[in-house]
């Protein structure tokens, strides 16, 4: 940059810190503070507490914990002048979320709770719960990297993502403990950090809308409906976008290119793996965990596992070490990793996974991840997924009750099976299931079948999931059985119900078979609606498919088309910035809207 462009790169730099430091840029942006040299005079220093206080309260006006926000920010802002650091407050408020929820863990009371019991399952819970303490700081730090490092190039939604999962992860820890004395005391002394993560993402959430406002980013806003992209892909059945297929476009990472491997406008039908794993021996090694313990530890770019064809029976953990795998197989009836464990038999939920995954930018494809545990063994996860920004494409995802635990982060599921009775996608993601077959299996007697059990825990959190131009429908037996000619009672089976509070499931475009309860929804237990949950749907087609019976519901939403384009890939996940890089077919926006 030549130096006659000084000044409009400091115009730049300032535009970049205002975008990611939130609401009180706005009062910087047109405040200018003159620090005296002298500021030991008493009026100087009532100018100065009064701008503070200023810039706390217009901080503060989204949250919804007004008290904690001001006692967050109060402080630091008052050590801090915010003409020389503007993002200060955003980073008091995210540091101020992980050092409550250590504070909170180790509290003398919550440690003398443990210590008096004598439940295995409470000690077990201690250990999970420091776990996700370390995933909360590592969101925190990379939050603030984000802030310090990045500017307009570091987008709101990165924030968004890692405060939300600091909330799933505390509310997770709370959950792990029995039910009883020790849990309640661990629930009541991690309240102060939930609040404090809350008002976080409310900042960012306001600071967004006034960038996006203003059009901070210089000429690069947010497309939800992915119009004037250039990244579509050639899909089967679906055309090419207009751009040539010959060459790679510049926004492809080098080490993303062997994945696209375009020629003449189809992606190239093999790939060139890093290592091979073939039950036969024909291969590197003989079973998945065994490559990914092979794997170098400072890899750069992305790394490739091709799984030959075979039944693999063990359990696959992408460890949070692990971040950009690619692994691939042979075809999801082809390629299958499978595995049994289940809670009846002592295990713990989230240990129950056939295939887990914790590092970000994972992606599968052509992959069968199966949990073979039966109905009677209740929960049984086949996959569990924990990492930013996953993708799976062209898998079969098949168990019983909690088949897929979406925990946290981004997630976007494309042309896949996804197969359960109750519950059989659950969790607290943003993920979107994309041109996918959810197929609803018979529960045991007695049970309803349920297909989404969201776990949103508060109104500031941007998750949720969306079920998208997909189809839902029974299996053979489950339809069999809900004939009239089975002579048994038909299962209720219901789109949804929400796991807490604040659940969001948003289903649009679909096809709903007629097998689906009228009332659409399972409400809370002992209530008749969905309380404070938000359930939405939008030009979906099916015998299923009417609302009538659930419309009057609380909680429940006929959407139009403004609300809708909030829930597609382009908007909900920023899908744009990061799916059409891998070479996965992706619709970012309404059907036929996308070009």
């Amino acid at each position: 940059m030549s130096s006659s462009d000084g000044g409009q790169s400091r115009n730049r730099l300032v535009v970049g810190v205002l975008s990611v430091c939130l609401l009180v840029a706005m009062v910087i942006g047109t405040v200018v503070f003159f620090v005296n040299e002298r500021a030991g005079y008493d009026s100087e220093s009532k100018r100065n507490m009064i701008k503070t206080m200023r810039s706390v309260e217009l901080f503060c006006a989204p949250a919804d914990f007004q008290g904690t926000c001001r006692d967050t920010l109060e402080s630091a802002l008052s050590r801090t002048d915010p003409a020389e650091h503007p993002h200060a407050a955003v980073a008091a408020a995210i540091t101020a979320a992980e050092r409550a929820l250590a504070d909170g863990f180790n509290r003398s009371s919550v440690l003398d709770a443990v210590r008096q019991s004598n439940d295995t399952l409470v000690w077990e819970a201690i250990h999970d719960c420091r776990m996700l303490l370390e995933d909360c700081r590592g969101n925190v730090e990379r939050a603030l990297h984000s802030i310090a490092w990045r500017g307009v190039d570091g987008p709101a939604q990165d924030l968004q993502a890692w405060l939300s999962a600091v909330i799933t992860f505390q509310g997770s820890c709370v959950d792990m403990f029995p039910k009883g004395e020790v849990r309640d005391e661990v629930k009541s002394t991690m309240e102060k950090a939930r609040e404090i993560s809350s008002n976080a993402l409310a900042i960012i959430k306001q600071g967004a809308a006034l960038a996006s406002m203003l059009d901070l980013n210089g000429g690069s806003p947010d497309d939800v409906n992915g119009k004037g992209s250039n990244r579509q892909l050639e899909e089967e059945g679906e055309s090419a976008s207009s751009s040539s297929s010959s060459s790679f476009p510049t926004w492809v990472p080098n080490e993303e290119r062997k994945l696209l491997g375009v020629k003449g406008g189809r992606r190239k039908a093999a790939l060139t793996p890093n290592v091979t794993v073939a039950k036969d021996g024909s291969g590197d090694f003989t079973n998945i965990s065994a490559a990914l313990d092979a794997m170098p530890e400072k890899y750069r770019g992305r790394y490739f596992i091709y799984v030959k064809e075979g039944v693999y029976d063990e359990t696959v953990n992408i460890t949070g070490r692990m971040a950009n795998i690619t692994m691939y197989g042979d075809g999801s009836k082809r390629s299958i990793v499978t595995g049994s464990k289940n809670i009846v038999d002592g295990i713990r939920m989230w240990r129950t996974a056939t295939f887990a995954v914790d590092g970000d930018s994972f992606m599968a494809m052509k992959l069968g991840i199966r949990n073979t545990a039966g109905v009677e063994k209740q929960q049984a996860l086949a996959l569990r997924v924990k990492g930013d920004k996953a993708i799976f494409f062209n898998c079969r995802i098949e168990g019983n009750q909690d088949t897929l635990f979406a925990q946290a982060y981004r997630q976007f599921y494309r042309s896949c099976v996804i197969s359960g009775t109750v519950d059989f996608i659950m969790g607290d993601a943003a993920a979107v299931f994309q041109r996918c077959l959810l197929l609803v299996r018979q529960p045991r007697q007695g049970q309803p079948a349920v297909v989404t059990a969201q776990s949103r825990r508060d109104h500031q959190q941007t998750t949720g999931f969306v079920i998208h131009r997909s189809q839902i429908v029974a299996d053979e037996q489950l339809a069999s059985s809900n004939s009239n000619k089975s002579g048994s009672a038909p299962v209720k089976t219901y789109l949804g119900r929400p796991w807490k509070e604040f659940a969001r499931t948003v289903v649009m475009e679909s096809i709903i078979d007629g097998f689906v309860h009228g009332q659409g929804y399972m409400p809370w237990e002992g209530k008749d609606d969905l309380g404070t949950a938000f359930f939405g749907e939008f030009r979906n087609a099916g015998d299923g498919a009417n609302v009538t019976g659930r419309k009057e519901m609380r909680g429940f939403h006929v959407m139009g088309k403004d609300k809708a384009l909030q829930f597609t890939v382009g908007h909900f996940l920023h899908g744009a910035d990061w799916i059409p890089e891998t070479g996965t077919p992706v619709s970012l926006g309404l059907s036929g809207e996308e070009e």
